[in-house]
């Protein structure tokens, strides 16, 4: 089986490398992958916890451990999916960088609107479940028009991050405008969910490959990826009409 990705380019794979080493399953990509989500939720719900009391004595110190936090989790991440054999110190390390960040706006933005935090937590798990669904059922196979239209949309939606990033800071008005901002929360939201389409093509040429079982945890990090992904996105789309309603 033939895969494109360079993360699993250089994975030794065939019966004589693993006659003494287990053979990468789904089961051990579910239990990898839960295990880091459990580590992001206990981190994100002990933050939310302890900001009250972060906030009223050391403001300072949560910015700056925020700050090196993004910084180390991004680098983590990085390293986790180019090499798969530090695939599961940068998924924890990952996990737990997130946790604090996760944490800390799921608690800000429950400040200001209440349960919205629930809310986007159900909406990433019904958005997992209904890609896995039609990945399962075929809807996503390989040459179809769908797979095509999600390629396309993970370069459109870079571009668009892109535009956003650069010309924002010179045209406010994009900020400010409430159609356009919709817009890009929805499209970038569409593109987390075409992200678990990639995930779900790595778990299977893993498995059906039969990589090694470090490779699980590379698969693992890349979903963790996108659920956190995710679920940022949904939390900004819910924010951004919570607070359109609250004006109007």
């Amino acid at each position: 089986m033939r895969n494109q990705n360079p993360v699993f380019a250089t994975i030794q794979t065939g019966s004589t490398h693993f006659e003494d080493v287990d053979a990468a399953s789904y089961k051990g990509v579910v239990i990898k992958t839960s295990i880091l989500l459990i580590i992001t939720i206990a981190v994100a719900v002990i933050t939310a916890l302890a900001l009250p009391r972060i906030l009223a004595s050391n403001v300072v110190g949560l910015a700056l451990a925020l700050t090196f936090s993004g910084i180390i989790g991004f680098i983590a991440a990085l390293v986790g999916r180019i090499s798969f054999r530090a695939a599961m110190y940068g998924g924890i390390i990952y996990s737990v960088c997130q946790g604090l960040f996760l944490g800390t706006i799921s608690a800000l933005c429950e400040l200001f609107f209440p349960g919205v935090g629930t809310i986007a937590a159900f909406s990433t798990a019904l958005i997992f479940g209904v890609m896995l669904l039609l990945y399962a059922t075929g809807v996503f196979r390989q040459g179809s028009i769908l797979r095509k239209l999600a390629y396309a949309m993970s370069i459109g939606a870079l571009v668009l991050i892109l535009f956003v990033s650069l010309f924002g800071l010179f045209m406010p008005a994009i900020y400010n405008n409430f159609g356009i901002m919709l817009f890009i929360e929805l499209f970038l939201l569409i593109y987390g969910a075409i992200t678990l389409i990639f995930n779900f093509d790595e778990a299977n040429y893993v498995v059906a490959a039969g990589c090694e079982k470090k490779a699980e945890w590379s698969v693992s990090l890349g979903l963790i990826v996108s659920l956190i992904y995710i679920y940022v996105q949904v939390l900004y789309f819910l924010i951004l009409i919570f607070g359109n309603s609250n004006r109007n």
